[in-house]
């Protein structure tokens, strides 16, 4: 047998029609059940379901496996379960949860406790592409899936960004801390505002708008100034015009700057009960175009400058259902890439468009 890597594949990943790249063996990787070059049929995959039961698995060779997941005949959701595991956002992601669920404020919320969570985000920035992080990150979550996952998100597109900026390693470090921390207040909002399936009232936007104050709170004599500032300041805008202090322009520190656009960006490509989510080129347009004002521009804009370089040559599927790859994306023109599809090179339009950027394994 070939000693090229053998994968766990779900029988149900399969369909009619596909055409194998390399062959197929059973659960066990000892006996081949399809050959390379054939085609699956419904009759193979009833056989195979029949054989096996609902849910069970064979083996792949990984190439195959990569094709089988980037394929637009995978849901989007299997593809994404698939990128979460194999770039351990998952585990960190329950654990990370884990703690948010624990009251016990003094028990957990230390430097200490925080260290090995802060070293593992770190050590994905090191060792995996941007764009497969970000692939864990732009899921359109039908829903909002908790606070642990929009904390984990903010403290990946800090230690993105702190990167970007050849920051030194120990404030990439505390960047990635402040995006864990930066919304630990809103766990004393009630869950019923928190939660609300619906736009917030005025008085309920009051309320949650005291979050930041309670971070400040929950994090006094625990963490540096910086991680506090950042908790405190993120919503502040460098006009004046933000909460909860409406400081302005240098008042407002680096840590908050870069945790403002990481926060607003997870925002945008997450689904709420009252809002789509919107695709990462659409949130680049608009960060372009200052729809999110008071932000630091020159941040920004180098945020922009290597978000669109990490998505330049992705796999993308369109709206015409096949798949293309980016080849460009317009600073001042996001929302509309130039796209390779076959011998076809145009840029997109209102009619021909991206519906989803692959995950990158």
């Amino acid at each position: 047998m070939s000693s090229k890597k053998l994968k766990m594949l779900p029988v149900e990943y399969l369909w009619d029609g596909l055409v194998l790249s390399d062959d197929l063996f059973n659960y066990a990787g000892k006996v081949m059940l399809l050959p390379k070059g054939e085609t699956v049929t419904k009759a193979k995959l009833n056989k195979l379901m029949g054989f096996y039961g609902e849910n069970k698995n064979v083996m792949v060779y990984e190439d195959t496996y990569l094709e089988i997941m980037m394929d637009a005949h995978t849901p989007q959701d299997v593809r994404q379960r698939a990128t979460e595991q194999n770039a351990g956002y998952t585990r960190l992601h329950q654990n990370l949860g884990n703690l948010f669920q624990r009251t016990d404020y003094e028990g957990w919320l230390s430097n200490e406790r925080m260290k090995p969570l802060i070293k593992e985000v770190a050590s994905k920035l090191d060792h995996f592409d941007p764009a497969t992080i970000l692939s864990c990150i732009n899921f359109p979550r039908p829903m909002d899936e908790g606070l642990q996952r929009h904390s984990l998100n903010v403290a990946f597109l800090n230690g993105m960004q702190a990167e970007w900026l050849h920051l030194p390693k120990e404030e990439v470090h505390t960047l990635v801390l402040a995006g864990l921390l930066h919304d630990i207040g809103k766990t004393m909002i009630p869950e019923e505002i928190l939660n609300a399936p619906r736009r917030l009232t005025q008085e309920e936007m009051e309320i949650m708008r005291m979050h930041p104050v309670y971070s400040d709170e929950l994090l006094k004599d625990k963490f540096d100034d910086s991680v506090r500032q950042a908790a405190r300041h993120h919503h502040e805008k460098l006009s004046g015009m933000g909460y909860p202090d409406g400081i302005a322009g240098d008042e407002i520190e680096l840590c908050a700057r870069i945790t403002a656009i990481s926060d607003i960006y997870d925002a945008m490509v997450s689904a709420r009960s009252y809002k789509q989510a919107k695709l990462p080129l659409n949130v680049f347009d608009m960060f372009y175009t200052e729809e999110f004002e008071g932000l630091d521009r020159s941040l920004v804009i180098q945020f922009l400058k290597n978000m669109r370089e990490n998505y330049t040559d992705k796999q993308v599927v369109m709206s015409d259902g096949r798949r293309g790859k980016i080849l460009y994306i317009p600073l001042n023109d996001a929302d509309h890439p130039i796209i390779e599809q076959g011998d076809d090179i145009r840029q997109t339009d209102e009619e021909w468009y991206c519906k989803e950027i692959l995950s990158v394994f």
